[in-house]
């Protein structure tokens, strides 16, 4: 497949965008199901599920780290090569970035507030 070459401005609207679907709650959503799906939800207490969801908060605010990391990778990339690898671990973190905030909203929590 033959793709278009974007320039410096097409690739810093692309970040753009992906930036601020990775940062708004609910505007990414996963490509693959999640693995905890089907299994069955153990009974907490307020205070476990308080406690759970400050972790997946820091493993959520890990995750747009992570998009951060791969996005700003891939726009600076000089090999067409190293852009695409950039882009596809960017793609395949996305689901991570959905789940653990799909795990927040199971817990009736929230993302961090610093996103």
């Amino acid at each position: 497949m033959l793709r278009r070459q974007l320039s410096l401005t097409d690739r810093l609207i692309q970040s753009a965008d992906r930036a601020l679907k990775t940062l708004i709650p609910g505007a990414t959503a996963p490509d693959r199901p999640s693995p905890a799906q089907g299994l069955n939800e153990a009974t907490l207490n307020e205070q476990e599920k308080r406690h759970i969801a400050g972790l997946m908060r820091v493993n959520h605010t890990g995750e747009v780290c992570a998009q951060a990391l791969y996005q700003g990778q891939a726009l600076t990339a000089r090999s067409d090569k190293t852009r695409e690898a950039m882009r596809q671990a960017a793609i395949e973190e996305q689901d991570h970035l959905a789940w653990c905030e799909q795990r927040l909203t199971e817990l009736d929590s929230r993302t961090s507030y610093l996103n």
